[in-house]
């Protein structure tokens, strides 16, 4: 989405996640996946990262419905729950090819 080298204010993240930046603020209170860095005079910098979670959160939010409560409590499941390298190269390879069969039948449909 964003180059992992970028950092924003608070204005401008708050600005690309469509909320206002006191929500930002109490949100990073509430979700330890949210650390922004901080300047010597306290001013915030969000990473690519931490805006990947924000969006995560404003939709369990917005469009699931979550309580911040509820929200916290799956992120919380979800990041304890042991990552399986293999097994996401495993789904990623298994996408690409059925993607290559849709595409090789697409292309054997418009030849004959």
């Amino acid at each position: 989405m964003f180059d992992d080298n970028s950092f924003f204010t608070i204005s401008k993240t708050a600005k690309l996640i469509g909320v206002q930046s006191h929500v930002l603020r109490f949100w990073e209170k509430k979700f330890s996946s949210i650390n922004p860095k901080k300047s010597l005079s306290g001013r915030r910098y969000y990473s690519s990262k931490d805006i990947e979670y924000l969006l995560e959160i404003k939709n369990l939010l917005y469009k699931e419905g979550f309580t911040i409560k509820g929200a916290v409590n799956f992120i919380e499941k979800r990041n304890k729950e042991p990552f399986n390298a293999d097994e996401t190269i495993n789904v990623k390879i298994t996408k690409a090819i059925n993607l290559l069969k849709q595409g090789s039948n697409l292309i054997q449909k418009n030849l004959i």
